[in-house]
């Protein structure tokens, strides 16, 4: 008897580990949801008796971490500054608060009525990617969610318009008309020192740049020196250093170092020095030429230590212990 209850003991125990198993690798494996679909429900509140509608004077501005740090933002703005020239750029989120027009009192419910819903009309989807329910400022506001890069120098303009819906009656609030302009941050070229690059950004050569040889440094101890920009002119500069498995498994090499230039605007009027950083100074560059890798001829650079060659234009380069290929 006392080994029947022994064994009903242990398996007891052993079942109980798996439950517990079980219900941790649940939870791990749990999908995260997106932010719309955590808004919580109310019941319906009616459009035409509460004359409910979106409000821009007093909405609110998310930038990026790296857009906040170039240009001396604060990273959440409390509410927009120039109303007549709205200005966005790449990972910037709008919050437009709703406002009882009756009262002027904002809707301060977390929470979205259960007949309610977002229309919108010339939304273009090279500058916002999804208009949606959000409470992140703490109460029911409609979030605007910006594309996360534009690939080039030019600015894109748009248009667009936002309303409320009410499914019930079939009404919408009056429209907000959503004019503004988006693109990345600009930063001046320096004649003299070194011009720090915080990818993705826009590059000016602007009016006190009159041709000189200036140095990009784009951290990490990656530059371009002695480049050379048409005054006037603005490019857009884009540094990836993400590892590339697909490279790496190809030809089984799996300590290499990634320097992606994105963007088709990085060229200059003559060619310039690219610096790369390496931890052997017997190391070999390649350049990614339409999938395949091209050996380049460097030289180390005496005061730095990197390893540097001359392009005309910012491509995708390797940089690898060992042969390749």
């Amino acid at each position: 008897m006392k080994k029947v209850k022994r064994m009903l003991v242990s398996f007891g125990m052993a079942m109980t580990m798996m439950l517990n198993l079980s219900a941790v690798s649940y939870a791990v494996q749990l999908p995260q949801l997106p932010l719309s679909l955590m808004i919580g429900q109310t019941a319906p509140v009616s459009m035409e008796q509460s004359q409910y509608s979106l409000q821009l004077s007093q909405a609110q501005v998310k930038h990026t971490e790296a857009i906040a740090q170039l240009l001396s933002l604060p990273q959440q703005t409390e509410k927009l500054e120039d109303m007549d020239e709205l200005r966005f750029f790449p990972g910037d989120i709008l919050y437009i608060p709703i406002v009882n027009r009756l009262t002027g009192e904002l809707y301060t419910q977390k929470s979205r009525p259960s007949n309610w819903a977002i229309e919108t009309t010339g939304i273009d989807s090279q500058v916002i990617s999804q208009v949606r329910w959000a409470n992140e400022t703490g109460s029911l506001s409609v979030a605007v969610d910006f594309v996360a890069t534009l690939p080039q120098s030019k600015d894109i303009p748009m248009y667009g318009q936002l309303a409320l819906y009410d499914e019930q009656s079939r009404t919408s609030s009056d429209w907000l008309p959503l004019k503004l302009t988006f693109g990345n941050a600009v930063k001046e070229v320096q004649p003299r020192g070194i011009t720090e690059v915080s990818s993705p950004m826009n590059l000016h050569a602007g009016q006190i740049y009159q041709g000189e040889e200036v140095i990009l440094s784009f951290g990490g101890n990656v530059y371009f020196k002695d480049a050379v920009l048409q005054p006037g002119q603005t490019i857009y500069l884009d540094l990836d250093c993400n590892f590339d498995s697909q490279i790496a498994n190809r030809y089984k090499a799996f300590d290499i170092q990634c320097y992606r230039f994105n963007g088709d605007e990085d060229s200059f009027s003559q060619p310039g020095r690219v610096c790369l950083p390496v931890q052997r100074t017997d190391s070999y560059v390649y350049e990614v030429v339409n999938g395949e890798l091209k050996a380049l001829q460097t030289q180390v650079d005496e005061d730095s230590g990197l390893l540097c060659f001359y392009a005309e234009s910012l491509g995708y380069y390797i940089v690898s212990p060992s042969l390749m290929g």
